[in-house]
């Protein structure tokens, strides 16, 4: 058996419910045979877990780094004790009460850290944790400062009741192995549908994800909220677990050791988080009789894991993780493929007014008083040398560039300034020049990603895997169907983009716009760098555009394929219009073979 078939196997094997119930039962069985110390150990593989799961949905995930995630699981321990030592509430109300502490926290520190990319979110998050220590450290009257907080209900102390039985550390790690199962399956299902989608695009480009009307600043706070959450959650674990809380428990050793587990597991991994998790529990045990190079340890596995297995264990033990749901994916293969639906434009005359643009940086003029009109049902060609301002008046139209002067309109409401998630919602979709596309999700996964502003699904129905998400996704699944076969890739459907040739991911990337179900799209180059093979399945799914009644700006410089497609042309040169008609009066007006298209003795030349 080959080591790919192996992983396949595999992967299926640890997702499949059966066994994941059986597993669940054997430890819950068994832990009535093992002794304390045991039963510690494996209370505290559960913790971490739960961390790292909160880790791995924050930066492998959504892809922001964390320093200070300490702060987080600190957060949660500390609120779950003095509600239930001080506040006197139960267990089954501080624990909750605590995570949504944590998720709160999280919530508010996403305003600042969404700002900040790469090293600058690393310090952010850092401060945060920094922070968090040093009130725990000094803030006497609550946390204990630096003798820290005893006292707490625990199994440890034997004074920890639920529904007012007293738990012991058989019973503790019965509820802590249920709670870890059920949010678990919670997380892997909501990562399975448009929530997860939408933060492996903002990962992956931040400019293609407001393009599909995911707004970037609110997807990220949904990833610190739900990350804040799980850490909490695990801090509240940890609280009655240990019966005591000090402040050098949640220190910047801990931030990283949650960190490298991360990546050592695999990131965006689920069950690569468990296998790191396992690790990085029963490791320090081993480390105790040299504990002072402990980290020089940890350090050494994370270069090797990085050079070695750059995408962790779980490259080495499963399949990548797929973001479609599977009984969705199913329920969409047994029924008949759907036709997609255009946005209802009938009656409409211009539906995109550009009225004298001007965009200026500094004392550049990029674009100079641009005005175009686009129509229902008609493909308006925007041409011209490079440098003439084409790619930067569609960055204006879009929503990247707020423009200096003169103003657009869309279907009669001005939508100048406005953020491009919001104007995708509206209808008014575009491609990027390089095709902007999720590299490690399949063909299917990145066309699902056009249609998430239709997908109306709540979190919780996601979450919970409700009959009414399943049909709603399956439904969009049998739009991706559809556009499969337009383009002709049903062959490299479920193959992940990394793996396929350039010309399929500007395919792909026409296609997610056209599942978005706009009203005008704009195509930045669509055919630069395709084969005559490929042009043909791109220009039929434009074509098609054109006769679902869309409005299509198009940029490209491959002159035959432009004539064979266009009712109206728009020239640009210098970020001003020299001409603007029909294609057969471009070939012959002077400017426009004076600054772009030259004459047939410049060609021979």
């Amino acid at each position: 058996m080959s080591v790919s078939r192996l992983r396949t196997l595999l992967t299926a094997l640890v997702v499949h419910p059966a066994f994941i119930l059986a597993l669940l039962l054997v430890f819950a069985v068994a832990a009535s045979s093992m002794s304390g110390g045991t039963l510690q150990i494996l209370t505290f593989l559960l913790i971490n877990i739960l961390l790292a799961q909160s880790m791995n949905l924050l930066t492998g995930i959504a892809g922001q780094i964390s320093l200070g995630h300490a702060g987080f699981f600190g957060m949660g321990a500390y609120a779950s004790a003095l509600l239930m030592k001080q506040a006197g509430l139960p267990f089954l109300a501080a624990v909750p009460l605590a995570a949504l502490v944590a998720a709160l926290t999280g919530f508010l520190l996403s305003y600042p850290a969404g700002r900040l990319r790469e090293f600058y979110l690393a310090m952010m998050t850092l401060a945060f944790g920094l922070i968090f220590r040093e009130v725990a450290r000094e803030w006497n009257d609550v946390t204990g400062g630096a003798m820290g907080l005893s006292g707490v209900p625990s199994t440890t102390l034997r004074t920890l009741t639920v529904l007012g039985l007293k738990l012991d550390a058989v019973g503790y790690f019965r509820v802590v192995l249920a709670a870890t199962a059920a949010t678990m399956w919670l997380i892997h299902n909501f990562i399975q549908s448009r929530y997860g989608r939408a933060f492996y695009a903002i990962h992956a480009s931040e400019l293609a994800a407001g393009s599909l009307g995911i707004p970037r600043a609110g997807t990220k706070r949904l990833a610190y909220t739900i990350s804040g959450a799980l850490a909490g959650l695990a801090g509240a674990f940890y609280a009655h677990l240990v019966g005591y809380l000090g402040p050098d428990s949640f220190d910047l050793p801990r931030s990283i050791e949650v960190l490298v587990t991360t990546v050592v597991g695999g990131l965006g991994s689920m069950a690569g988080q468990i296998l790191s998790a396992t690790l990085f529990t029963f490791l320090p045990e081993k480390l105790q009789v040299f504990a002072q190079y402990q980290f020089i340890v940890y350090g050494v596995i994370l270069a090797f894991s990085l050079t070695v297995l750059p995408r962790g264990i779980a490259g080495l033990a499963f399949d990548p993780p797929r973001f479609i749901k599977p009984r969705a994916l199913r329920r969409a293969g047994t029924e008949q493929t759907a036709a997609i639906t255009p946005a209802d434009i009938s009656g409409a005359d211009a539906g995109l007014e550009v009225d004298a643009v001007t965009l200026r940086f500094g004392g550049l003029v990029a674009v100079n008083r641009v005005s175009a009109r686009l129509h229902p049902g008609r493909i308006t060609a925007l041409i011209g040398p490079n440098g003439s301002g084409k790619s930067t008046l569609i960055n204006v139209i879009s929503g990247i560039y707020t423009p200096t002067e003169g103003s657009v309109r869309f279907f009669g409401r001005d939508i100048t300034g406005m953020e491009d998630h919001r104007i995708a919602e509206l209808g008014l979709v575009r491609t990027f020049q390089d095709p902007r596309l999720v590299p490690s999700f399949t063909v299917r996964e990145n066309l699902l990603l056009g249609a998430h502003c239709r997908l109306a699904q709540s979190g919780v129905a996601a979450a919970l895997n409700l009959p009414s998400a399943i049909a709603e996704e399956a439904a969009r699944l049998r739009q991706v169907n559809a556009v499969i076969a337009l383009a002709g890739i049903a062959d490299v459907a479920d193959r992940t983009m990394e793996s396929l040739p350039y010309g399929y991911r500007r395919l792909v990337e026409v296609g997610r716009a056209l599942l978005a179900n706009p009203k005008a799209v704009l195509l930045d180059e669509p055919a630069a760098g395709l084969s005559e093979s490929e042009i043909g399945p791109l220009a039929r799914m434009i074509r098609g555009m054109k006769q679902a009644g869309l409005m299509v700006l198009l940029i490209e410089h491959h002159m035959d394929f432009v004539a064979d497609l266009v009712d109206d042309v728009v020239v640009l040169d210098g970020g001003e219009v020299i001409y603007r008609g029909d294609v057969a009066g471009m070939r012959g007006d002077p400017r426009v073979i004076a600054s772009y298209l030259g004459t047939s003795e410049d060609d021979d030349a």
